[in-house]
């Protein structure tokens, strides 16, 4: 539970002798050798850090200029921003379609089953893509609200509340990484089903790890921020599983823009990580990035995109089913067959 705010901004009684770099009793900001062991997480972010704070001086320092000032607006905008893209999506697509008949349909061949192509009955109505939009666009707002939580709350005075907030922004990630293989594994696997499920099944694996995680304490440990790291690496990486199958089973898919909307989002989040694990560009100037251009506001920057992208390809994949790699399917099936018979 959240501590109960005293009538100072910050504990003053806790730590008397420490002196603000700011001189700013009211909203002070400390050098790193003056704030709490575990708030220490980049040793080249030298100055301007928020510490001791009261709940009340966290929600104030929100409009303060400090080292988490763009970390907490990149994605509270950026949350307020999937809000608008929701309801749009909500009010002028998804609800327009279902009244006038959404539901996608495999036509088959009649000899051998073979998947003919992919159509929309008119008239036909299925709830479908609201569950998997919902789930989806819960997932983004989440993420993005929880990463500004935890950058707004993390300077508070009491370590538990830093604990707990810090697994808010881990929850977010989770929640949001689970929710975008959902309809990229309903829409881009339309004719194969059984391999959509398949690989919803191994995210859920890695979103149930990634839920649990945060409730043991050494999650959020220094000791464990590199094994941290490689886990969400390699959650938010198994997308190339998905992705690779397109281009090898369905190879002319790499023509249709959205697979190629794929591979941006997963290079956004490539080049993040790398910035963010790597420290750049602080790394090589430690001290010159502790308000601007830090690497985790560059990577803030980065997930932004990655999820925008991935937002606007999804929405594109509902459009715009896989049809043609259903109807390739079947082509490259009946031209195999009549050269097998022509060579008899």
């Amino acid at each position: 539970m959240l501590s109960k705010d005293k009538p100072a901004t910050h504990d003053p009684h806790r730590h008397p002798d420490l002196k603000p770099h700011n001189n700013d009793p009211d909203l002070p900001l400390y050098r790193i050798d003056q704030i709490p062991e575990y708030l220490q997480d980049n040793r080249y972010i030298l100055a301007s850090y928020r510490a001791y704070y009261s709940t009340t001086a966290c929600i104030r320092s929100i409009f303060r200029l400090h080292n988490e000032t763009f970390n907490i607006w990149t994605h509270l905008l950026g949350g307020l921003y999937f809000v608008y893209l929701v309801i749009d999506l909500f009010c002028y697509l998804l609800w327009p379609d279902y009244q006038l008949g959404n539901d996608v349909t495999v036509v088959m061949h009649e000899e051998h089953n073979k998947v003919h192509s992919v159509v929309r009955e008119k008239g036909k109505q299925t709830s479908i893509p609201f569950f998997i939009f919902g789930f989806f666009s819960v997932g983004c707002v989440a993420c993005m609200l929880c990463s500004a939580y935890f950058h707004t709350f993390l300077c508070h005075m009491s370590e538990e509340h830093y604990r707990v907030a810090h697994a808010i922004d881990y929850f977010g990630i989770t929640i949001l990484t689970v929710s975008s293989f959902i309809p990229f594994c309903y829409y881009a696997f339309v004719c194969d089903p059984q391999w959509g499920r398949n690989y919803v099944i191994m995210i859920s694996c890695f979103g149930v790890v990634g839920m649990l995680g945060p409730f043991f304490r050494h999650w959020t440990s220094t000791a464990f921020a590199t094994k941290k790291v490689l886990f969400y690496v390699c959650m938010v990486g198994s997308g190339i599983f998905p992705t690779l199958h397109l281009f090898i089973f369905h190879p002319h898919t790499t023509e249709i823009p959205v697979v190629a909307g794929l591979l941006q989002m997963l290079i956004f989040y490539g080049i993040g990580v790398f910035i963010y694990a790597f420290k750049i560009p602080e790394v090589f100037s430690p001290g010159t990035f502790d308000v601007y251009c830090g690497s985790h506001q560059l990577w803030h920057m980065f997930v932004l995109a990655a999820a925008l992208t991935h937002f606007f390809n999804t929405v594109s994949m509902y459009k715009r089913p896989m049809v043609s790699s259903c109807a390739f399917r079947s082509t490259c099936a009946d031209n195999n067959k009549t050269k097998q018979i022509n060579k008899k």
